[in-house]
């Protein structure tokens, strides 16, 4: 089993998101014809910086976009909610981010944007990026042994309700034959929960790497639950227009190139961990004390996980419409059944 001894806190996220141009005009161009030493075209990417979006940024370091006739340009947003109604816009031709009740709402209210791919997916292992971590004390005393003791307690998700973090506490609860209902959801950020379940404010967290490590590591957490194999709350989204565009297949292809070079134990190479850690401002060491998630091959998007997400955030109210939407509606596949 790898150690996984946490080696330093990775730098928090979310800077602000600059004003940026459409690059329309851009993408009216053949990409081939940067890949044959013309001139590259520009792709404006939003994304959150994190380590779960790895083959964004193995597919730029390695060339991947440059060889697909595509110069990217990333920027940094604070969340998937955010930056949909930028793509719809045109304001961003791509992103890639957690998907939310937010996004959700969004394409219910008419906002165009697709998701055509999946980006980190769980593995199951004990190792996890993410886990639901309760209070050492609690399990300790026998107050609570899984999922099904957490009824009546608070319990911390980041970005509350509506969030990632909500779904995948509601896939733990389901499973012990509960829902979000039955327990009082706490909104707080990963970086606070550690502490929030020291001191007792929260009685568990569904908590992200490296957070979760540092709780399991020193004692005051015990991890009750990780998502299941084939789990996955992150993806690519395409706006309107760019899909639309002759760059649309051409970027989609360099992504999935990067995926297949972090298949396996190959996503803890030194070459792909001294990249991830440049990209999410860390060192290859730190991004390697903790466990990664693997991706798929073509990262195919996934309509079961997405329906679901839509039915536990319905259920929770956190979406305010009452008919599911079609898949049609929010949902491209053929990016990745093309993909080379």
């Amino acid at each position: 089993m790898r150690n996984t001894k946490l080696l330093a806190l990775t730098a928090t996220v979310g800077i602000a998101l600059t004003a940026c141009s459409s690059g329309e005009a851009d993408t009216d161009t053949d990409a081939a014809a940067g890949g044959e030493g013309g001139e590259l075209q520009t792709v404006d990417v939003g994304y959150v910086q994190l380590p779960i979006f790895a083959p964004l940024y193995v597919a730029d370091a390695k060339g991947y976009f440059a060889d697909e006739g595509i110069d990217i340009n990333l920027q940094t947003v604070k969340s998937g909610q955010d930056a949909v109604p930028l793509a719809s816009a045109g304001q961003l031709d791509v992103v890639a981010a957690g998907f939310s009740a937010g996004m959700f709402s969004a394409i219910q209210s008419g906002l165009n944007v697709k998701v055509v791919g999946s980006m980190g997916v769980s593995d199951g292992s004990a190792e996890s990026p993410t886990d639901l971590v309760a209070a050492t004390s609690l399990v300790e005393s026998g107050e609570v042994t899984d999922a099904g003791d957490l009824a009546g307690r608070e319990i911390g998700a980041a970005g509350g309700a509506g969030g990632t973090g909500a779904y995948l506490l509601a896939l733990a609860l389901e499973e012990e034959g509960l829902s979000l209902g039955d327990v009082n959801l706490v909104n707080l950020g990963n970086p606070d929960m550690p502490t929030a379940v020291t001191n007792g404010s929260i009685a568990a967290g569904l908590i992200s790497a490296p957070f979760s490590t540092m709780a399991i590591e020193d004692g005051t957490g015990t991890s009750l639950w990780v998502p299941p194999s084939g789990t996955s709350g992150t993806g690519v989204i395409y706006g309107e227009e760019f899909a639309d565009s002759d760059l649309a297949q051409p970027f989609f292809d360099a992504l999935t190139r990067a995926a297949k070079d972090l298949q396996g134990e190959d996503r803890y190479s030194e070459e792909n961990l001294g990249i991830i850690g440049e990209a999410t401002g860390q060192t290859a060491e730190e991004v390697a004390a903790v466990p990664l998630y693997t991706w798929l091959p073509d990262l195919a998007p996934l309509p079961d996980q997405l329906t679901a997400m839509e039915r536990i955030w319905m259920e929770g109210g956190a979406l305010e419409y009452e008919e599911a939407l079609p898949e049609s509606d929010y949902i491209d596949a053929s990016f990745a059944e093309a993909a080379e």
